[in-house]
Formats: C-alpha cells, structure tokens, sequence
C-alpha cells in the first residue's frame, strides 16, 4: 500500500455501540493534522437521511463525519442505502438515487452482484483522492444472517484488506461477552483483519474495569486500544432509532411543550435535534392515545410510509386528538409525509408508499398529494411568501430572511381553493428556482412544509418559539439563544478532544497505513 494511503475501519458488536460519533471525532482528529481524510460507509439501513448539494441521498451520519472532516457530502462516502418500508418492502438507493421498491429477498442475487461493483468504484474512487478512510460498519459483523456477504462490515474491510478496530458500549451491560463472543463468531480470515478492541460509554473508576480488560486482552489476543467515557451533555445528530431519547423533560413548570409524533416509520428524526437542545423546552415523542391538549406545539414528523402512518394516527386515536388540538388553537406543524397528513386527501395510485391507493387526510390543510414513482431530492433555500395574507397569524419571520433545508418526497401537492403557500423556493442544488413550498391555515395555528432541517435554521426556531410563549404568555426572554450550528461544532471538537485523549491516535494512524 501506498504509505500516503490509509484505511481503518470501525465496527461494532451491536447497533449503538458507538460507531458513528468515533468515527466523528476520527475525522476531526485526523483533519486537524492536515491528513485529507474521508468517511465511508458502504451499506446502511436507516430512515434518517441527508441530500448532498447534487441532489444525492445518503444516510445523515455520513453527512457529519464528512463535517468533521472539513468535506464536502458526496455520495460515495455512502453508496448504498436502503430504506425499510414493512411487509418486506424496501427502498433500495444506490449511489444517492432510487432503484426501487422491491422485496429484497425474491431480487437478492441481482442486488448482491450491484451492491458488490457499487461498493468497490465509490471505495476506490474515495482511495484514489484521499490519504485516508475511516470506515463505519453497520450493527456488528457477526450477525449471521447478513454473512452472505455482509457488505457492511467484513465485505468492505477485505476489499484492501482494513485493519478494523472493534468497539462496545458498556452502558447497557453485556461488553465484555459481545466483545468475545463476536470475535469467536468471525472466521478465522476475518478475526485476523481485528487489531483492537475499544469500550464506549463507561462511567465510573477504571480500575474497577481493568482486571476485566487485562482478561479481556489475554483471552482474545487483541489489543485493548482505550475507554471511551460516556459523555452526557453531547448533543450530535444521531441515525440510528436505538438512540432516540423519547423524552427530553425539564422540571420548569413555564417550559414550553413540545410533542413529536413517534409514527411507526418515522424519518428524520433529526430534524428535531436543535429542539432537543432548547434549554426551556420540553420534548417528547408521543407515540399512543395521548390528551394533546397540554402541548404548545404539536410536531407531525417525516415517514416513510406516509398513507400506511397516516392509517396508525387514525386506529390510534392520536388524528382525533391532533384535530382537537388544532381546535384548540394549539401550534402543528407537518414536516414532509407530516405536512401530506395534514392535507385532504392522499392519493397514491402506484403504490409507491404501501398498499393503501387512496385516504382521507386530517383536512388542517386544504392541500391534496399525489405520490409518483420520482422521488424529489433536493438542498434548497427558501423565503417567506410575500403574498402571504395572513401573515400577522404566523410566527413573525422576516420577508427577507433565506432558510436552508432539504427535499426528500415522492408526492407532489396541488393546492385546493386559493390556498396560499408559506414559502417560496428560491434555490434547487445550486440553481434559481421558483416553486411553491408548504401550507398555512387561515388561523395560522397549523402549517406544514416539505423541508427538512427547518429548525436548524436559528431564526426559523426562535421565531416559532416566539409566537408560542406570546401564546401562551410566557416570559420571552427565558428563550435559549443559540447558534445551533456553532453548537454542533463544538460538540465535534468536544468529542474529538475526549477521544483524543483517551485513544492514541497516532497508534491508529500507523495502523492504517500498513
């Protein structure tokens, strides 16, 4: 191997092991020394998900380590995504655009010869213009139902022969156990490519652990590289559901409330991250029957399976609560498969969200969807509809301001009896634009937009967090003002600093340069 050339890889014993934010603060780490480095990932399922500026989808974690590594999001640091839909339907993207709906199983071969050229041209494109890779597997590499091949962890790693640092999280118990028994589970070939082991998110005296890792280190013959200390207060956007905090209560009785619908294929939960963050809000994912009428804000999130979630909010019983509410003058807000429920009617003759050709929406908004076999996939920035009549109802954003966000949608919405639109596209991927975007009611308590990462834009967030506490009479000034981007930095930095003093790096650096 070329000595400017390097590639490591991470993988864990389970999901949430870790994986992702090390190889975070790998990213920093080495960009910070000047070493051009990338992050890769080459297979994930996951319903979170981000658009590069070419209008690419790749799943959102890859999107952070490219961030932590100073890059540009391209595409091939996360050539195949798959998006799970029930029924053993899923959504199959390669290189950030959908094949199709399939069940996987009845096309299994055609996508394992695809997935294998797929995998190798973006891994070597990467190689080719960087000096190093820092690899992220997916769940651990000895679930055996994913060895034919597992083209997340061991498939990738072989291709260039990776040295792979395996890490667990000791949080929940059980680490020590998933360590050995996923080496014992590898075959032999593979178990040679782990030069490392690691224990994420502990908590306490380490010499009460050492014994244990000194064990460790003589039974299974691998280096014990460090321990990660679980860090409480970091706030980084996450892909994995097995990480979703449910609730994020504060004690402060005036806090306001917020609920996001947990549907049962939810995406992007991340959207909501800079929510999380607010200090005097409270957030929860509410997910059964629940009275809604103590909420200020009522959040109707992105899925997957739009008309089939929309089916659940009806069985449940949570559409009625969220009508009352809506009666009640309480905030909702739809983001994306949320802002088509919102609508009157859902049509999707092609089947492209499930089995369900047509439903009744929640009839908030007078908007219809039609969902195509296209899939609109798009950074864009948008601006406050001009024309917007009710603007007075509406939390007060200026006229002039630019938000930033993203389109992932396969519907598109006609707009019923002059309805009025409450943004104006004004950029697509890089090119001027003009379309509509969103919808508001005549109240202005209810609206809904296509656009993800919305509340990541500061003023947007501040400027609904405003006209709630104008609402409901709260002190404004308990707000908690912050940039969220300059927050999501030092959250990066914060985790790179913790990492680095905990592993040797430079160790690492060797490692995957041999």
């Amino acid at each position: 191997m070329n000595k400017k050339k390097g590639t490591l890889m991470i993988q864990g014993t389970a999901s949430d092991a870790g994986k992702s934010l090390f190889v975070t603060a790998l990213c920093r780490i080495f960009a910070r020394k000047g070493i051009k480095t990338v992050p890769f990932k080459a297979w994930n399922m996951s319903l979170n998900s981000y658009i590069t500026k070419d209008g690419r989808e790749i799943g959102i974690a890859q999107a952070l380590q490219a961030r932590a590594a100073f890059r540009e999001v391209a595409v091939e640091m996360q050539p195949i995504l798959v998006k799970a839909m029930g029924d053993g339907r899923c959504q199959i993207i390669i290189n950030g655009q959908v094949d199709q709906s399939v069940n996987y199983q009845k096309k299994k071969n055609d996508y394992l010869r695809i997935y294998k050229r797929t995998i190798k041209e973006a891994l070597k494109r990467l190689r080719q213009e960087n000096d190093l890779i820092i690899m992220e597997g997916a769940g651990s590499p000895a679930e055996i139902n994913r060895t034919t091949p597992d083209f997340a962890n061991m498939f990738t790693a072989e291709i260039y022969k990776s040295p792979v640092l395996l890490i667990s999280s000791i949080e929940k118990g059980g680490c020590l156990a998933a360590l050995v028994g996923t080496l014992k589970l590898l075959p032999p070939a593979q178990r040679k490519l782990v030069k490392g082991l690691i224990i994420n998110k502990f908590r306490g005296d380490f010499d009460l652990l050492k014994p244990a890792v000194d064990f460790l280190e003589n039974y299974t013959e691998k280096e014990f590289l460090g321990v990660l200390p679980y860090l409480k207060d970091l706030n980084l956007p996450e892909e994995d559901s097995a990480s979703l905090k449910l609730t994020n209560f504060s004690s402060q009785a005036d806090n306001l409330k917020a609920a996001v619908i947990k549907l049962p294929h939810l995406s992007n939960f991340t959207d909501f991250n800079s929510l999380k963050m607010e200090k005097n809000l409270s957030l929860e994912y509410v997910e059964n029957k629940k009275n809604l009428l103590s909420f200020d804000l009522i959040i109707i999130p992105g899925t997957k399976t739009t008309t089939k979630d929309l089916k659940f909010l009806k069985e449940s019983g949570l559409a009625a609560e969220i009508k009352k509410a809506d009666q009640a003058g309480i905030m909702i807000i739809g983001i994306c498969g949320g802002f088509q429920m919102l609508g009157r009617k859902l049509v999707d003759k092609y089947g492209t969200e499930g089995n369900i050709k047509e439903i009744e929406g929640l009839g908030l908004l007078d908007i219809k969807t039609k969902f195509l076999n296209e899939k609109t996939t798009h950074q864009v920035k948008v601006k406050l509809n001009l024309n917007l009549k009710f603007k007075n109802k509406v939390p007060k954003f200026s006229f002039e301001e630019i938000f930033r966000g993203y389109e992932i949608h396969m519907g598109q919405t006609e707009y019923l009896n002059q309805t009025e639109e409450l943004f104006k596209i004004t950029e697509r991927s890089g090119c001027r634009a003009n379309y509509k975007d969103g919808a508001v009611n005549q109240a202005g308590n209810c609206f809904g937009s296509y656009l993800h990462g919305l509340f990541d834009n500061d003023n947007f967030r501040s400027a609904v967090l405003n006209k709630l506490r104008k609402n409901n009479g709260s002190d404004s000034s308990k707000l908690n003002d912050y940039n969220y981007q300059k927050e999501i930095e030092k959250d990066i930095d914060h985790l790179a600093d913790v990492v680095a003093e905990n592993i040797d790096t430079d160790k690492l650096l060797n490692l995957s340069r041999r």
